[in-house]
């Protein structure tokens, strides 16, 4: 939440001030809005922050104690060998597909990617299982916290991991490599807070390398150096923040977008944000054929980028708000942007209520990332939040899910392993079997 918060610092505050001192100027990525929609864009920001604090006032409390309840917030959970067989798995997978996702990865200093294409899914299985031996380590690291050497050795072994995380990564996605290093770095502190200093800094550094790099290759390359060419500063800043925070007009032009547009392509809107978020996936059986027959279909971000007008597509973040506006259409539109609002930010409430109390690394590492996910809640579209989710933290998540069944199976073979024993010797000693 100090995400959110920050994010709503600088939309509510900085912004303002921003688009005041640059005269309301925009660079050629952004054609200007309507008068009315920027009036619209306005309510729809005081109707965004109303909603998130009613939210967070009223939930915050009622999911602490709630997650206080369960087991992960009192004890490490063991990855059995369901867990470890799915892991194993995704090792195998990435083995045998050495060659088709090797080129494409970068490692700081070490390696550049050597290809361009896209391999989303292989990327979505290395980060998980380098997150799970980054974690594994940790938890070896805690038992032998009356151990010096042991400790030294694991946790060690642990930082090495984290700093791997840090270097290696696929593509240009800031957001991923953003949420990564903070995650990151945010469980080891909360793990060990008594060497905090020393976890920044050895952490912090490749952290803002990493950040500084993908920033700069994205944002200073061809396409985007006329902005800097053609205008002054203050308009650069004020054009950036509004772009990267779902600013003013970023809300406007997606209201515009949203006006008019039929029952049919809301539907198909709908349809289409799904199939893009899940995207990642399309390497999985079935989930290409699905995404191929809905190729035709434009999604809310599509409508949104077709109403600019331009050449090309630029990458253009649409609004959270204005894309429930799309997919809600004409008669339903406003009640969506209500209702995906509160859902919005009752995740981010979970989350972050869950990242606090829960004491399983695994678990807590999750919570930790999705809480810094949804903290950039309205600086995405919801497109764009699935996308996120199911590419990465969606296969993380399975594996705990395999793994937790497996914990319930082995204590109920354990009770009636009990039983069985307790009834033999009590027949054993002379009573009638149940």
């Amino acid at each position: 939440m100090k995400i959110y918060y920050s994010i709503v610092f600088v939309r509510y505050i900085i912004q303002p001030f921003l688009i005041t001192l640059s005269e309301g100027k925009l660079n050629f990525r952004m054609p200007e809005a309507k008068a009315a929609s920027y009036e619209t864009a306005i309510f729809i920001y005081a109707v965004e922050l109303f909603i998130a604090c009613m939210v967070i006032k009223r939930w915050f409390p009622f999911y602490i104690k709630k997650y206080q309840k369960k087991d992960i917030s009192c004890q490490q959970l063991p990855l059995n060998s369901y867990g470890k067989r799915i892991l194993i798995v995704y090792f195998l997978f990435l083995l045998v597909r050495l060659n088709s996702w090797m080129p494409g990865l970068n490692i700081l200093a070490l390696k550049e990617s050597v290809s361009k294409v896209a391999v989303v899914f292989d990327a979505t299985i290395f980060n998980s299982l380098k997150i799970f031996v980054f974690i594994l380590l940790l938890v070896e690291a805690k038992k032998y916290s009356r151990n010096t050497a042991g400790f030294q050795f694991y946790f060690s072994l642990g930082v090495a991991a984290a700093v791997f995380n840090f270097i290696s990564y696929f593509g240009s996605n800031r957001s991923l490599i953003y949420e990564t290093a903070i995650a990151t770095i945010t469980i080891l502190i909360v793990s060990y807070p008594k060497l905090k200093t020393r976890i920044l800094a050895i952490l912090l550094p490749f952290a803002i390398i990493i950040m500084v790099l993908s920033y700069m290759n994205k944002q200073f390359a061809e396409d985007n150096a006329g902005t800097f060419e053609t205008q002054d500063s203050n308009a650069v800043t004020s054009n950036f923040i509004e772009e990267y925070s779902n600013g003013l007009w970023t809300v406007a032009r997606s209201y515009q977008a949203s006006i008019g547009i039929s029952t049919v392509k809301s539907n198909e809107a709908l349809i289409k944000d799904f199939s893009d978020g899940f995207s990642g996936l399309s390497d999985l059986p079935g989930f290409k054929t699905l995404s191929n027959s809905l190729k035709e279909l434009r999604s809310s971000s599509d409508i949104f980028k077709d109403s600019l007008k331009q050449r090309d597509d630029r990458g253009q973040m649409l609004s959270l708000s204005g894309g429930f506006l799309i997919i809600g259409g004409n008669m339903l539109g406003w009640p969506v942007l209500i209702l995906g609002n509160y859902i919005m930010i009752m995740l981010l409430v979970r989350m972050e209520a869950a990242s606090k109390v829960v004491k399983d690394l695994y678990y807590k590492y999750m919570y930790i990332w999705m809480s810094i996910l949804m903290g950039l809640v309205h600086c995405y579209c919801l497109q764009t939040i699935i996308f996120c989710w199911s590419k990465y933290i969606l296969f993380y998540w399975f594996v705990l899910w395999v793994n937790r069944m497996g914990i319930s199976k082995i204590n109920q073979y354990k009770k009636a392993d009990i039983f069985t024993r307790v009834n033999l010797n009590y027949t054993s000693a002379g009573g009638s079997a149940v």
